[in-house]
């Protein structure tokens, strides 16, 4: 059967070596100690062993999955571990679980396996191939039904063990690595597999299988057996059935020159495994915890008893046997391969294309009410639940891009394992997945948003909300993408999730003031807090605020009066009052005490304020000037410094007082106007009721503040309207500002906080696809195992401390 797909001429004379391969896990536990095994092309070999005895481990180290702590494993005299390029497409790798994609057909998945190493083949010959490759198998016929899973059998076990075996000799690899190819399995389809396997052999191919209590059919079928016992020794290597005949002479039973019946011809394997693992018995014939002979004692008999073969130097030179596609028709492949996978899943389709409109449908109708209890009118003005329903869309928008993405890579790790083999490309299979869940994000900000913004009654914004969730939705995909391919449990990815979500909620500025978390965390300070700079969530929320409260329809007509009307009422009312007071304290304390001086940190505040007044752009409106700026710059005050401070403040005041005014009458004029007619005044009040909104208003002014004006260190910080105070730092990457700031200096530009956030969104994405492209998270988490013995000595002293201290204090 297998020689209808298998060409001659990919048949090369492999000569296969290990020599001395040890292997000591990060724990300090060895899973390898001192293996040789020389085979060549054309052989069938065995790899048996208890629970626990290192064959799947032996097989990751043959295969180049693992690396040993010492020795070499070789290939024509090639290296595998040091030189894997050298050696490309020479392997191929079985796994014992599945690696098909369930939801695609029989067909389906042999075919993108095809593509995928096959980079000259026309269409029509790579599906000629398939169906060759399907009719070898004895698959045509069921090529068409979906493969399903282990659970939702759409194909038996035995044809899903010959289709796994089919993704792998699609490409003719000279050396096989298969993982319990009869597990699961009935006797007839175990011994159907092994066949197929053995007939690989008769065209050239090299066979190591794990393999655990095969049949007396099966275990003859070996060339080569290789036995390990507990702790990774080797115990036996070499003929099947005389390793019968050896491990009955090392136990001195009366028959142990026949390995086989004499009569029927069958050999029972587990007669080894009965003689390996024999207890002794205790004197009233019962078996105890003890073996007879310890791992140790196996191994020295072996490597006594069997001597290695002598080895093979002539090699042939290995040929290029891998053809892969390029960058962009991997791309393609994967893309295609993943979006046919989701699309004929209804289940995934329908929840995540309605868990969207759904949530949407639910914040926006739930928080959607009307102030005046005696009126059914809805007015989007007076409702103050606008700002919880941005926050929660931000939330919902982190919440849907993890859900999508939680489990991408986690499901395809046993197909990454084995592609693993294949060279191709990480970061065209990242894009195509990163591709597919943001076109799927894309569709769920979008159902989200015309949903919610539609219920709850804001306007004009479509597409800026759209932006934003996406962005956010982006992020978190790749977000979702990393812990996908760090943690090796569905249950732990899930759990973490959580753990992601919430540090989110609770910095994005909504929950809870920055001027009221810890200040070890950043807290009452000018600037937002570090640890919340780095939550894309407080971006989001930021963008969405400032923008729907400048570019609304209403508020954007008078976006720049008010701006102009706040910083004149805020340095009128508040601002030089606060340095007046400096003033007053000090003359007070001077009738008091004439010897007084002003203190020097108060001195410098007046400087700082002073100067920054001058340097401001309202000084180009007015010819106001301190003139004794270089007298407090010195550190000097007087009485006359005093009178002229205060003279300059008052002057100030008026000034801006007049400013004010003047604003404020060009605001009333255009009102008036507006509203002229009664017809105007309706248009008026429906564009007021239908884009401002209140509660948001008061939030972007922080109007709730308790101190419009605080003092830190040597300068004041305004508190209040934070949504009309451009950043007041001119350096080039001072774009960190106060919360709800309506631009952010960059590089000397001033951008609008809408597109600075969404651009930093997309920042934090880049930096999640570089951690996720490196695996850094699966790194760190990986080295964090090699403190663990550390840690557990550590551990251990302490504990062996305190009961010693404990015995010394009871006497014992």
């Amino acid at each position: 059967v297998a020689g209808k797909f298998l060409s001659d001429g990919a048949s090369i004379n492999v000569i296969f070596h290990a020599n001395n391969v040890h292997l000591r896990f990060l724990n300090g536990h060895i899973g390898l100690r001192n293996i040789n095994v020389q085979e060549t092309s054309g052989k069938l070999v065995a790899i048996m062993g208890g629970s626990g005895a290192g064959k799947t481990t032996l097989l990751n180290v043959l295969s180049g999955i693992d690396s040993p702590s010492s020795g070499e494993v070789l290939i024509n005299g090639i290296n595998l571990h040091q030189n894997p390029d050298k050696t490309k497409g020479i392997i191929g790798y079985i796994p014992q679980d599945d690696l098909l994609i369930e939801e695609l057909s029989v067909f389906e998945n042999l075919y993108y396996a095809t593509k995928l190493v096959y980079r000259d083949l026309a269409e029509e010959e790579i599906i000629e191939k398939v169906h060759k490759v399907l009719t070898s198998l004895g698959l045509f016929h069921i090529k068409d039904l979906k493969v399903g899973n282990p659970l939702n059998k759409k194909i038996s076990g035995g044809q899903r063990k010959r289709l796994n075996i089919g993704l792998e000799l699609i490409r003719e690899p000279a050396v096989m690595f298969v993982d319990e190819p009869t597990s699961g399995l009935s006797s007839r389809d175990s011994e159907n597999v092994m066949e197929l396997l053995r007939e690989l052999t008769v065209k050239g191919k090299l066979i190591f299988v794990v393999i655990h209590q095969p049949s007396s059919d099966i275990y003859k079928m070996f060339d080569s057996v290789i036995i390990l016992d507990e702790g990774g020794y080797q115990i036996y290597y070499g003929n099947p059935v005389e390793a019968v005949i050896y491990f009955k002479q090392l136990d001195n039973q009366i028959n142990s020159s026949v390995g086989e019946c004499p009569t029927c011809g069958n050999v029972n394997p587990e007669t080894i495994f009965s003689i390996i693992e024999s207890r002794i018995v205790d004197e009233y014939g019962k078996s105890t915890g003890n073996r007879k002979v310890a791992a140790e004692e196996w191994n020295e008999h072996f490597v006594e008893k069997i001597k290695p073969a002598d080895k093979i130097k002539d090699f042939d030179k290995l040929p290029e046997t891998l053809k892969n596609p390029s960058w962009f028709k991997q791309f393609k492949i994967f893309f295609s391969r993943d979006l046919f996978a989701k699309l004929s899943n209804t289940q995934y389709l329908v929840i995540n294309l309605l868990e969207a409109p759904v949530l949407g449908f639910l914040l926006a109708f739930v928080i959607r009410y009307i102030d005046d209890p005696n009126s059914n009118i809805y007015i989007f003005r007076q409702n103050e639940n606008l700002m919880p329903y941005l926050f929660m869309g931000t939330i919902v928008a982190l919440f849907l891009g993890l859900i999508v993405s939680a489990e991408e890579i986690y499901k395809d790790r046993k197909i990454l394992k084995r592609e693993a083999f294949l060279n191709l490309s990480r970061s065209s299979y990242l894009f195509s997945k990163i591709g597919i869940l943001f076109i799927l994000s894309a569709i769920q900000a979008f159902l989200f948003v015309l949903v919610g913004n539609a219920i709850f009654g804001v306007r004009g914004m479509y597409l800026e909300y759209w932006m934003i969730f996406f962005s956010l939705c982006a992020f978190a995909n790749v977000l979702g993408l990393n812990i996908s391919s760090a943690f090796n449990s569905a249950v732990t990815i899930y759990i973490l999730i959580p753990f992601l979500i919430i540090p989110q909620m609770v910095l994005t500025g909504a929950m809870f003031s920055f001027d009221k978390i810890n200040r070890n965390l950043g807290g009452g300070s000018e600037k937002v807090p570090v640890l919340a700079e780095v939550m894309p969530s407080r971006w989001a929320f930021e963008a969405l605020i400032v923008h729907q409260f400048v570019n609304n329809k209403y508020q954007k007509q008078y976006y720049d009066y008010n701006k102009l009307e706040s910083a004149c009422n805020y340095k009128n009312v508040y601002y030089f009052p606060e340095l007046k007071r400096l003033i007053d304290s000090y003359r007070f304390n001077k009738l008091g005490d004439p010897a007084y001086k002003m203190p020097q940190n108060d001195i410098e505040l007046l400087y700082n304020e002073i100067y920054r007044e001058q340097q401001s752009e309202f000084t180009k409106m007015h010819q106001i000037r301190f003139g004794l700026l270089d007298s407090l710059k010195s550190g000097r005050f007087s009485d006359r410094i005093a009178e002229e401070a205060y003279l300059f403040f008052t002057q100030m005041q008026e000034f801006y007082r007049d400013k004010f005014n003047y604003i404020n009458e060009i605001i009333d004029r255009d009102v008036t106007q507006r509203t002229s007619t009664p017809e105007g005044k309706e248009a008026y009040q429906k564009e007021y009721d239908n884009y401002y909104n209140d509660f948001l208003g008061r939030f972007a002014k922080n109007a709730m503040a308790p101190l419009p004006v605080v003092r830190l260190g040597n300068h004041l910080v305004q508190k209040i309207d934070p949504v009309f105070l451009d950043p007041q730092d001119p350096s080039i990457l001072s774009f960190r500002t106060h919360f709800m700031a309506p631009r952010k200096n960059f590089f000397g530009m001033k951008i609008d906080t809408f597109y600075f956030n969404m651009l930093m969104l997309w920042i934090f994405t880049i930096l999640m696809y570089v951690a996720l492209y490196y695996q850094l998270l699966k790194k760190l988490l990986d080295s964090s195992g090699v403190l663990g013995p550390y840690f557990q000595s550590l551990f251990r002293k302490m504990r062996q401390r305190i009961i010693g201290k404990a015995l010394k204090r009871t006497g014992l």
